[in-house]
């Protein structure tokens, strides 16, 4: 019965973990984020019930002055939040993790069995992603083969990263050191297969300080000209992932330079949780009409996420939210750099690898990557044994478990009326888009904190010719996305409500967020055309079929034949004889 009580932990963090990872239904509209998300809130609901009814030790909590801390980032961030109850319940259940993980490393007896479970998962999701490499599992991206239990490279390539110091833990450990060895080869393989440059790089700086911590356990110093060697190394790695994907580095430099500007607008406190997805496309559409010919212009997309976490958090919530989350992740590396123990290195390399992510790629966009973060930064806090307690008693075990039950209570909430919009979506899309307006009608005052429910909501009543309340659920949703979609979607809901110069606007807007694209240019040429403007229609039919093409495609072709014969009609007529007043010739 003690051997099974004593185990309860490794069980719940493996289950937990193991869950945000593979627990991806389809019975939501984004399977890969809500799914695991709802996963991670009930199992720390759960977890925290737990832990007070069946602990009764005094409950380790995290020195005063971090509590503080974690308490004013808390406030911070939800205040920030405004409104979006999805981000809310995101920032309390991390919070609440964070006291969870602290309060569980401080109990557990042997490290070794928890880095071994580590160890199961990095192994599983290797396989998942050789397994679809040899297409013998479905990629869930058609533009790549090896994801994993996720939409993107970038999600099973960071997770991968995460997880490989704990491996390399186990390449110390004489019992597992060669099946350990064996499983790192298989990361480091799928970390190459999925092309994802920052885990590559991420792998590499991981690999470099392992070694050289394995030199100075063996008493070998590494000399000034090694420490060269691996610079130079490391500098043309650099390069070297840079152009191997060159068109997508100087991508990100674009987006890198208008975030910067509008960070520069507001730096102390950002534009709030939704502020980068609500603000950079049109901080693009500025760039590309001030420049009109930047060497980036056929570069530009649709843009969701700056490539670069650090960037994101000061969008989003200032410098101010920036220091408040570094002081939280330089506080217990610190306390863990004091603690020179195996298992508090790895930690630390396991955090520097997502870090390295972070720089270059979106990893906390997935729900995985943020528990892990946080529950690493956790256990290197907890590396301080001087640690202040409380008493278990039936006040603590009140509070902990109201929070609990509440925390569980929005979960459930969260997940009725995700599992209804999944529901009604599909049915839109299988022709039934009419009857299931009243439905869409209903969700609205739960989920219009949802940017994609909006467009969705939009797109379904301009399906049914419903423009006016299309268009008023469209301008909802640019307030907390800026997409160029949502404008051609407005665009579209203006012109058939004959507002002209609305749509125009709207159209000029898409052209400018992304001015590969042909079809903004195509439906202007159309709109001048109705509205009898026709010197600005041959203007602009002349610029579609000087614009250069990023990927050949029938319908640009066909766009592009419509504005030849168009140019052909209207030269016809300018050509043609007039007649003046009397009827004679001209």
């Amino acid at each position: 019965m003690k051997s099974t009580v004593k185990h309860i932990p490794f069980l719940y963090l493996f289950t937990l973990l193991a869950g945000t990872l593979f627990f991806i239904p389809a019975i939501f509209v984004n399977r890969f984020i809500t799914a695991p998300a709802l996963w991670v809130q009930a199992g720390i609901s759960i977890g925290i019930a737990g832990y007070v009814l069946l602990t009764k030790e005094r409950i380790p909590l995290p020195p005063k002055t971090f509590i503080f801390l974690m308490m004013i980032w808390t406030i911070y961030h939800l205040w920030q939040s405004r409104g979006n109850v999805e981000n809310r319940i995101t920032i309390i259940t991390l919070t609440s993790a964070f006291f969870l993980s602290y309060a569980i490393w401080s109990r557990l007896k042997d490290k070794k069995l928890l880095f071994l479970f580590f160890s199961f998962l990095a192994l599983a999701l290797s396989l998942w992603g050789l397994g679809q490499f040899a297409r013998l599992f479905p990629s869930y991206n058609g533009s790549f083969a090896v994801t994993g239990p996720f939409d993107n490279p970038a999600g099973i390539s960071a997770s991968l990263a995460l997880l490989l110091p704990f491996l390399l833990y186990g390449c110390l450990q004489k019992k597992y050191r060669e099946i350990a060895i064996i499983v790192v080869c298989l990361i480091v393989t799928v970390i190459i297969l999925s092309q994802a440059r920052a885990a590559v790089l991420a792998t590499v700086v991981i690999f470099l300080l392992f070694f050289i911590r394995l030199l100075r356990e063996r008493n070998i110093k590494p000399l000034p000209v090694h420490y060269t060697a691996i610079s130079v190394s490391c500098l043309l790695l650099l390069a070297g992932l840079f152009f191997m994907k060159k068109d997508s580095a100087d991508g990100r430099l674009l987006i890198w330079q208008c975030s910067a500007q509008l960070i520069s607008r507001k730096p102390v406190c950002g534009y709030g949780g939704n502020g980068f997805t609500a603000n950079y496309m049109n901080e693009q559409a500025s760039y590309f009409t001030k420049h009109p010919d930047s060497k980036y212009l056929m570069l530009a997309d649709n843009v969701r996420h700056p490539f670069n976490e650090f960037l994101k958090w000061m969008v989003n919530y200032g410098l101010a939210g920036l220091f408040l989350t570094l002081i939280l992740v330089i506080i217990p590396l610190s306390v863990s750099w004091k603690n020179n123990s195996p298992e508090q290195f790895f930690i630390r390399l396991s955090l520097l690898s997502i870090g390295i992510c972070a720089l270059f790629s979106y990893p906390f966009n997935y729900p995985f990557v943020r528990l892990m973060t946080v529950m690493l930064l956790a256990f290197a806090l907890a590396a301080n044994p001087q640690s202040i307690t409380i008493p278990n008693g039936y006040l603590s075990k009140g509070v902990a478990l109201l929070f609990s039950l509440g925390l569980l209570s929005a979960t459930a909430y969260q997940t009725f009326y995700e599992r209804a919009w999944h529901k009604i979506a599909h049915k839109s899309l299988r022709g039934e888009t009419r009857q299931m307006l009243p439905l869409y009608k209903s969700l609205y005052m739960h989920l219009r904190y949802k940017d994609l429910f909006l467009y969705n909501y939009a797109a379904e009543l301009n399906v049914v010719e419903r423009y006016k309340g299309s268009l008023q659920i469209a301008r909802e949703c640019d307030s907390l996305w800026a997409d160029y979609d949502l404008q051609m979607l407005m665009a579209d809901n203006c012109l058939q409500l004959q507002q002209y110069s609305d749509s125009e606007k709207h159209l000029k807007k898409a052209a400018a967020m992304c001015p590969v694209k042909f079809m903004p240019l195509y439906q202007l040429t159309e709109l001048y055309l109705e509205t009898g403007r026709k010197e600005e229609a041959r203007v602009l039919a002349q610029k579609i079929l000087d614009k250069n093409v990023k990927v050949p495609s029938p319908v640009i072709n066909s766009i592009k034949s419509k504005m030849r014969s168009l140019l052909n009609e209207l030269d016809s007529l300018d050509d043609s004889p007039q007649l003046n007043h009397s009827g004679l010739k001209i």
